[in-house]
């Protein structure tokens, strides 16, 4: 059904876009206020292409400075302000069980809103990306490190809701996820690869902001590519490459980009480790070793090793699948303490 809807409000999308297409001005268009002096002007004038206004100067268009991004101060406040609305906005709604049937339409919401109609320009990993500029010295405006900076005490309070239920690159590839299909990348074995992977990556990734002091990945993301329907300027074999490997790894398997890349899913997941965090946990001991809720993660935040199974929150992504699928209402949004290890057993198998 979910698929259903992101495919249709898509297509809807596209109609709309192309329907507003700028149509040419007439002919007859009054041009008299034009002096004589503008027509004529030196040929030796310099023209300073500084001015030019782009609105997705992460696309990498080749109109914009991409070396430093930044936009413009009142629509970076604005959408940081709903981005983090919405998450305070799931967070609460993750507590009730007639809430989170609606986990989809947030979803929706934020893939529409942040990506398409936004064309993902700024977005969290922008904001994270300034957030080790700023960190490290480089000039950066400080608005765009709020998106960032502003999940983090939303996180502690309410798990990392902005991942599973407003993140519009989570959703575009869940969306995309067909379940039904033989899955990808879900064995244990295979989760521990990503794992090492994830941490290279974000190495990788704050070695080369603080080396170059700007921003390279806006230029060959892909999900820009989606949003705004076109190849991003000077890399587009690369951007390519990588937009044909995040839709097929995408049908195949649930969310690759967060369980492999994605820096700020990371770097949130550390905060369960706080005390105090939110976290998901035993509520009680009526667990009865059914496996119901390691079968309804399909991020593989709960793993089973032989009769016990375990979940790592800095994985979780606060669906609530899993406390849905509990059937003795032992999984529960707990409150992290000293006994609460990072990866903790949620239920054994006494046979």
């Amino acid at each position: 059904m979910k698929q259903f809807i992101f495919f249709l409000a898509f297509f809807s999308w596209l109609s709309f876009a192309f329907s507003q297409e700028e149509e040419f001005k007439p002919f007859t268009e009054d041009t008299s206020i034009i002096s004589d002096t503008e027509n004529f002007k030196p040929f030796s004038e310099k023209t300073d292409s500084s001015h030019h206004i782009c609105n997705h100067t992460c696309v990498g268009c080749p109109n914009a400075n991409n070396n430093s991004i930044d936009w413009s101060w009142g629509s970076t406040l604005m959408i940081t302000s709903i981005a983090l609305l919405l998450t305070l906005i799931s967070g609460i709604m993750v507590r009730f069980e007639k809430m989170r049937p609606y986990r989809s339409l947030m979803l929706l919401i934020g893939l529409i809103f942040f990506g398409f109609y936004n064309s993902a320009c700024p977005c969290m990993i922008s904001s994270f990306q300034h957030t080790i500029l700023y960190i490290t010295g480089y000039d950066t405006n400080w608005i765009n490190v709020l998106w960032f900076i502003g999940l983090i005490p939303l996180t502690y309070i309410f798990g990392k809701v902005w991942c599973g239920w407003v993140c519009h690159l989570g959703a575009i590839q869940e969306f995309l996820f067909r379940p039904q299909l033989k899955h990808w990348l879900t064995n244990n074995k295979t989760g521990l690869i990503l794992k090492i992977i994830r941490y290279t990556l974000i190495a990788l990734l704050i070695v080369q902001l603080i080396i170059m002091g700007s921003i390279f990945w806006c230029q060959i993301d892909p999900f820009k590519a989606i949003f705004n329907i076109q190849l991003n300027y000077n890399y587009e074999i690369t951007t390519l490459i990588l937009l044909i490997l995040l839709l097929v790894f995408s049908v195949f398997s649930f969310r690759p980009f967060c369980r492999t890349i994605c820096p700020v899913g990371i770097t949130l997941g550390w905060i369960s480790h706080i005390p105090g965090a939110s976290i998901i946990g035993l509520r009680n001991q009526q667990c009865i070793s059914c496996k119901a809720c390691n079968e309804a993660c399909q991020i593989n935040a709960i793993i089973r090793i032989e009769k016990t199974s375990f979940i790592d929150n800095k994985e979780c992504i606060a669906c609530g699948d899993c406390i849905n699928s509990c059937s003795q209402c032992g999984l529960n949004f707990l409150r992290k303490n000293s006994k609460n290890k990072p990866v903790q057993a949620i239920q054994k198998c006494n046979q």
